[in-house]
């Protein structure tokens, strides 16, 4: 049977159109809240770079930085519909997703950063992973996020001077009912709103990650920062499972091999802490830093306010929070 010349050509285009989609580089979109001048900025652009390099250009990350493609509230659900493809996320974002996760962020509830390494490098998957996949997520990597601390505009020493304060809070049930506890009004803010909120004296204060707030500028607007460190978060990279299921072993694991560049920042974080605050000190700053009576009025809110946030959250939080305390023991 003889095939007339067009119906081959049409074959031939059809072939090549075929050929240069599947040699087209694939591209992800990736947000972020931090800006790219930021600790978490300079190691997602590695991430970014080492994709390309280890896929030879077939895969890319285009980031989207302080927060351009929306607040991490917005974005996070995005994420998991699969709207947009991955995201570095802070702790309360990810508790959006699944509300348990917010338990690492209960205050006080490590004592020290090297066990919270530890329950995280080996512990949180098995804790959490049924959880992420029901959400829709997937997890690459564990991200540093910090300590949280307060900062304000008339300085805060003890619980007892937050008496009659507006602060600004994290909108996640452990920030804020902490903070409640120890005397103060929380007023629930994603990042990108809370300087304007102290600009115009909707709060007078805020908790905020140490390093985060001061690169984003929190001390031109609450000069004091008491350093109560009463959270410490650890936050995921993460991808919509819809994003995940459509790539290719191949791209799956060019992913896999660049995302541990993340557990960087558990060193940077923690070493860049004192140079900012040295640096905001420099430049005005007051650091309020807590003696050791000071400090113990602080924790000694925890226990209450932590039988609050179980309460509040419901659910599975009791059993997690158990699984959390397990894993501790097991870091001790």
């Amino acid at each position: 049977m003889k095939i007339s010349s067009k119906l081959t050509a049409g074959i031939m285009a059809a072939a090549v159109m075929s050929f240069s989609a599947s040699a087209v580089a694939k591209e992800l979109r990736l947000s972020m809240a931090p800006p790219p001048n930021s600790p978490w900025g300079a190691v997602a652009q590695k991430f970014v770079d080492k994709v390309n390099d280890v896929s030879g250009g077939k895969l890319t990350i285009k980031a989207f930085m302080a927060s351009k493609l929306g607040g991490e509230q917005d974005v996070v659900k995005q994420i998991a519909r699969g709207r947009i493809d991955m995201g570095v996320m802070s702790n309360t974002a990810v508790s959006l997703l699944v509300p348990e996760f917010g338990l690492l962020a209960s205050p006080y509830a490590f004592n020290s950063a090297k066990q919270f390494d530890c329950v995280a490098d080996n512990h949180l998957l098995s804790t959490f992973g049924k959880e992420f996949a029901g959400a829709g997520i997937r997890t690459l990597s564990w991200m540093e996020v910090g300590f949280q601390v307060v900062y304000s505009k008339n300085g805060v020493r003890v619980p007892a001077d937050l008496a009659g304060v507006k602060i600004r809070t994290a909108p996640s049930v452990t920030d804020s009912k902490f903070i409640q506890t120890a005397g103060g009004t929380a007023v629930p803010l994603s990042p990108k709103d809370t300087i304007p909120a102290l600009k115009t004296g909707q709060v007078t204060a805020a908790t905020q990650l140490s390093v985060f707030g001061i690169v984003v500028g929190y001390p031109k607007v609450a000069p004091h920062i008491t350093l109560t460190r009463h959270q410490h978060q650890v936050g995921g990279v993460i991808i919509s499972k819809r994003t995940w299921d459509k790539l290719s072993k191949q791209e799956q694991g060019w992913i896999n091999e660049s995302a541990p560049v993340f557990l960087e920042l558990r060193k940077i974080i923690r070493g860049a802490e004192g140079a900012l605050i040295k640096k905001a000190q420099k430049e005005g700053a007051t650091i309020i830093n807590l003696t050791d009576a000071e400090l113990a009025k602080w924790k000694s809110v925890a226990p209450k306010a932590q039988e609050i946030i179980l309460k509040e959250m419901g659910g599975a939080a009791g059993a997690k929070w158990q699984a959390i305390q397990k894993a501790k023991a097991a870091c001790s």
